[in-house]
């Protein structure tokens, strides 16, 4: 997303049959830590909106795109028209002992870029290969290059973090790394950027979630995510986005942050397995407007597996006339329980204690400020059925006084605390929690503390 793009006047290039791979770092790519699709099930990237209803000036936006305009696949192997060059974005796994580095923002929007982690030190952890060695970074070129969106994609597996820096480049003279901005996401949080703010894309959301991967596509499971598209004109954001880089002043360009959905009719079952997958998700799942680009290109992984003979085609055949635009800003709706529903007691079972080994259930503390999102059901002996759960809440030694707050995870925090504590005294209390009405189980814990905190749930039983 460079300048330039986020103008809406760099047009992605033609996707080729890539040849062989280079020998690489990132390559080929680390499995990224499970539980997979990345970020919590009610997360916006992982919502199905295949009932979701359908905008009113769908046929307006579709029209404003071109019925006629096909849809390309930005994402592939080597170009080998340029030295170094790939087709896609580049992602990394790093261990939670990679060293940071200092990333400097002045260039680009310092105000609106997370210097580093939420309680940890600045900086990312960009592995000192980047600096000189090929295809750590979107376009393929060693410490970025000169030009171009330069999207670097980090993923902490340990802690659990993603880093995605925009413009990314080594400055030899400086001996630093420059981006034009930069955003952390935390894996096991909903957190979404202050209104207002961009991230390593246009609209503040984040990139490597949004991407097809090969693994997804050839994989046993269907594909559980939207993907991101491009579209030359936009005009203003909607939910989840939170940034607006308009380029179009016209009330039929679609928003960041609008959703596209292929059509429940079209027929796709005469597409190779693989592709089959991919399409079928963007029923599912559809596709958001994150950033201003070429008109229809939806973003993948670079991957030398990748067969674009199979893939162009068969992207080019979907038209826009195919797509629908779902609701702009649509969320699915939380439903509170009003009926009686009755209590099931369970053995004492702990789901979460952020002072064990990194995981879903355990490792990292809640950070400052931040959220942390936990599915409960096949856990403890907690059923798909279960509607709430009585827990027993603990903070673990806290570094400064503050609360923690519990709720479903596909709500708002509320603004009242379930557990409030004092520097240096761990502090428990009982609860009773909604989970999550979306259908994934999901509970949340917020904490409002200056620090990150450790933070132990017990549970002894569940409603139904």
């Amino acid at each position: 997303m460079s300048i330039s793009r986020r103008l809406g006047l760099v047009v992605s290039l033609s996707v080729v049959l890539g040849a062989p791979a280079q020998a690489q770092a990132p390559q080929p790519p680390v499995a990224l830590p499970s539980p997979l699709p990345l970020f919590p099930a009610d997360n916006w990237w992982n919502t199905d909106v295949s009932a979701a209803p359908v905008d009113p000036n769908s046929a307006n936006f579709v029209s404003f795109i071109g019925a006629a305009t096909g849809m390309h696949p930005d994402f592939g192997g080597d170009d080998p028209g340029v030295a170094n060059g790939i087709y896609g974005m580049i992602y990394a796994v790093v261990p939670g002992t990679q060293p940071l580095e200092v990333v400097d923002f002045s260039t680009g929007y310092p105000a609106e870029s997370d210097p580093g982690a939420p309680g940890r030190p600045a900086g990312y952890p960009i592995p000192v290969g980047a600096r000189a060695e090929p295809k750590w970074i979107e376009g393929g070129q060693p410490g970025g290059g000169p030009g171009g969106d330069r999207h670097m994609l980090l993923v902490d597996k340990d802690r659990r973090i993603l880093f995605e820096l925009y413009a990314t480049r080594w400055d030899a003279v400086a001996g630093k790394w420059r981006a034009d901005s930069g955003a952390v996401f935390l894996l096991d949080a909903n957190g979404r950027r202050p209104e207002g703010w961009t991230s390593a894309d246009a609209a503040g959301l984040a990139i490597l979630p949004g991407l097809v991967r090969y693994d997804e596509a050839f994989g046993v499971d269907p594909i559980r995510h939207a993907f991101r598209v491009t579209l030359d004109f936009t005009k203003g954001y909607v939910f989840p986005a939170s940034h607006d880089a308009s380029t179009s002043g016209n009330a039929n360009a679609l928003p960041l942050g609008g959703r596209l959905r292929l059509k429940a009719s079209k027929d796709i079952s005469g597409y190779p397995t693989a592709v089959q997958k991919i399409f079928q998700a963007m029923k599912t799942y559809g596709l958001i407007v994150a950033d201003n680009g070429s008109d229809m290109y939806i973003s993948g992984a670079y991957d030398t597996r990748w067969n674009n003979d199979v893939l162009n085609p068969a992207f080019a055949a979907l038209k826009a006339s195919d797509f629908e635009v779902v609701e702009r800003g649509w969320r699915p709706p939380v439903v509170t329980v009003t009926g009686p529903t009755s209590f099931y007691t369970l053995t004492p079972c702990r789901l979460l204690d952020t002072r064990l080994a990194a995981g879903p259930y355990g490792a990292p503390a809640v950070p400052a400020g931040s959220d942390r999102v936990v599915v409960a059901p096949g856990r403890c002996g907690i059923p798909a059925t279960a509607l709430a759960l009585s827990v027993n809440l603990t903070a673990v030694t806290p570094g400064t006084a503050g609360n923690l707050r519990l709720f479903p995870a596909d709500a708002s925090a509320p603004n009242t605390s379930t557990l409030n504590f004092s520097p240096g005294l761990t502090r428990a209390n009982n609860a009773i929690v909604m989970l999550a009405s979306s259908g994934s189980g999901s509970v949340a814990v917020r904490n409002s503390a200056a620090v990150g905190v450790d933070v132990v749930i017990d549970v002894n039983g569940y409603f139904q």
